[in-house]
């Protein structure tokens, strides 16, 4: 029952940072109008894999706060990777094909 309440609390905090990070407008303008559901998503499961990986490494009692630091840089650094690459092929660097 523990593990259940705090998967819940780890997807709540994930939902809220995924908001704050469309508010802040750190999604992708390539992502379309829709892109602020992918936010929400990479927020929740961020946090809920980091919640149980957290807890098998340091323990119950610091992994909600490992969950927000981790879902904060993921969100933060993953947004600007992605804006990165999509300059990178905008200027016609992505010679794969």
């Amino acid at each position: 029952m523990n593990m259940l309440l705090l998967s819940l609390l780890w997807v709540l905090i994930g939902l809220l940072l995924g908001g704050l990070a469309n508010g802040a407008k750190l999604r992708p303008a390539s992502w379309g109008k829709q892109g602020w559901r992918v936010m929400l998503g990479i927020g929740m499961i961020t946090a809920l894999v980091t919640g149980w990986l957290a807890t098998w490494l340091v323990g119950i009692q610091f992994s909600t706060v490992t969950v927000l630091w981790v879902t904060v840089v993921v969100l933060w650094v993953g947004s600007w990777v992605l804006k990165l690459r999509n300059q990178w092929d905008v200027q016609g660097h992505n010679n794969l094909s």
